[in-house]
């Protein structure tokens, strides 16, 4: 009950039993263990599934009991490897065939009413992409939070390898099984994060020996995989969208650092004529705010679509919700990028301005040294509670260039796709770009609002010197007050948060060779640097 009431949950209307480590078995004889929740009085309830490499008790079994304490058949299970079920855990490559083998499961059971809905977030989401084309029509809705169907691009962010969030998370694999949770919480608001020591030894392969006690499989398949490599292909489920024609919910936040990516599935979805929906609040990846809002949209979602419930209103079966920054306001949209904004862009000038006119044509240039690489201050991390903050200290240092808009006189609502254009040289062919607008007052407090990341490798052509490159960030509903300025920091990395670019071919730093690199933005026209945002004007709520 206390967590009803803490996540804002509607009133309880059945009884259930809980039936503990029911052993399912895969087409490989493998056995995994759930927990099921049935009504006291079953009559046909529809049911729910939740798939977790996290176990079923804590938060997790109360998801579980959630949906069953409001009419739904509910089976938690813990994945391939992990809490009982047997087998090895090798993290998104298992779940496809672990999961239609459970919905096969389900549906020889003698309490199951031919209605199935999928739930979970993060992890617990990407098992739900792994199976659904495959389903069909045998299932009937899913509700998804802070997820993506292409995991190998969570990896391998803007082909770079996000180093902390991996780590962070393989940590808390290799722990979960042996140690206290609220005690590892409460030390780590303490003392900081456990694992800062470990982000910088080399080489990245081989830190799983430190940081988490043992060589660990999963983690030197990432740090070493080629991004382009068919290797991950059975992990990407971007390709599967155009089958999916059950409707679907979607619940992210602003800071969740797999935001752009559901956005992208989210616009896939409708392309296809999916009936889908997003909520985008400000919310970071695990914050009680999305886990709540999730499992209220769900529940509200399954209503609709398992027990022929009619909506409150139409619209809601197909909008895009989000929270506004700066009128601190929800707003709806029936498509994402809204369909009444403009598009704004500002050349990047030699002379450090952003400018919609004038360009003082020119070329600036910094240098990236792996050996004291540019740090990772904000932005949307699993290990960043906060997201958004301040960033000014980032400014003072010299490997980061700065680029200022005039004041603003009237706010300016930036709604929707942020794009940068870099014409750029450098010294060394292998490096890395990293851009993040940012709101800047009067006071020269730095917010930023989003950001993006790439790592450049060699061009095909060998005479493409200077190249461009467009980064895109995450999307954005951000007001910027009278008063106030943007400027678009430019640097070449942002660690821990990506590992280092070297400099050195495919070189992880291993044998302690670095080579730092001078890289030259060239804004020699007004096309040649740009910052390409959506905007409209500053209105009341909609």
């Amino acid at each position: 009950m206390l967590l009803d009431r803490l996540l804002k949950l509607p009133p309880r209307t059945s009884r259930t039993v809980r039936h503990r480590d029911v052993r399912m078995t895969m087409r490989d004889g493998v056995s995994l263990l759930g927990d099921v929740y049935l009504p006291a009085e079953p009559s046909g309830q529809p049911t729910v599934l939740l798939r977790s490499p996290y176990g079923r008790g804590s938060v997790f079994g109360l998801m579980a009991q959630a949906f069953a304490n409001r009419g739904y058949a509910t089976v938690i299970q813990s994945c391939r490897g992990t809490f009982g079920s047997e087998g090895r855990f090798h993290p998104f490559f298992q779940e496809s065939a672990d999961g239609i083998d459970t919905v096969s499961w389900i549906e020889n059971q003698p309490w199951f009413a031919g209605r199935l809905g999928l739930y979970g977030g993060s992890y617990m989401g990407q098992v739900q992409w792994a199976m659904a084309a495959e389903l069909g029509d045998r299932l009937s809705a899913m509700a998804m939070s802070v997820t993506t169907s292409d995991f190998q691009e969570a990896i391998h962010d803007g082909g770079g390898f996000r180093l902390q969030d991996l780590l962070v998370w393989a940590h808390l694999l290799e722990h979960q099984e042996r140690s206290h949770r609220l005690r590892n919480a409460i030390r780590e608001r303490l003392f900081g994060d456990p694992l800062k020591r470990y982000y910088a030894r080399l080489p990245v392969h081989t830190i799983d020996v430190d940081a988490l006690g043992r060589r660990v499989d999963f983690w030197r398949e990432w740090a070493t995989g080629n991004p382009q490599d068919e290797r991950w292909a059975p992990i990407r489920f971007t390709d599967t969208i155009d089958r999916i024609k059950t409707p679907v919910s979607m619940v992210t936040g602003w800071s969740d650092f797999l935001f752009a990516y559901q956005m992208r599935d989210f616009q896939a979805l409708r392309a296809c004529g999916c009936t889908a929906r997003m909520t985008v609040g400000q919310w970071t990846h695990s914050s009680i705010g999305m886990i709540g809002e999730s499992l209220r949209d769900a529940l509200e979602w399954f209503d609709i679509h398992l027990k022929g419930a009619r909506p409150a209103r139409a619209q809601d079966l197909d909008r895009v919700k989000f929270w506004f920054n700066g009128p601190n306001e929800w707003r709806s949209t029936t498509t994402w990028p809204p369909t009444d904004i403009r598009t704004t862009q500002l050349a990047l000038s030699a002379d450090g301005r952003l400018s919609d006119n004038h360009v003082t044509p020119g070329v600036r240039s910094f240098t990236y040294d792996p050996s004291d690489p540019t740090p990772s201050v904000a932005g949307p991390m699993l290990a960043n509670r906060k997201g958004r903050g301040d960033v000014r200290t980032l400014c003072a240092r010299s490997d980061v260039l700065s680029f200022d808009g005039p004041a603003l006189e009237q706010a300016l609502d930036l709604i929707g796709d942020i794009r940068v254009t870099l014409t750029t040289s450098s010294s060394r062919p292998h490096h890395d770009l990293f851009v993040c607008l940012c709101d800047v007052d009067a006071w020269g407090r730095t917010v930023n609002i989003t950001d993006g990341y790439t790592r450049l490798r060699p061009s095909s052509s060998p005479d493409a010197s200077p190249r461009t490159t467009v980064l895109k960030t995450s999307p954005v509903a951000w007001r910027v007050p009278p008063g106030h300025h943007l400027r678009l920091l430019v640097s070449g990395g942002a660690f821990p948060r990506f590992a280092r670019n070297f400099g050195m071919d495919e070189n992880d730093g291993g044998d302690g060779t670095m080579a730092p690199v001078e890289i030259t933005l060239h804004c020699i026209s007004a096309d040649a640097c740009l910052l390409t945002f959506s905007s409209k004007a500053a209105t009341s709520a909609q």
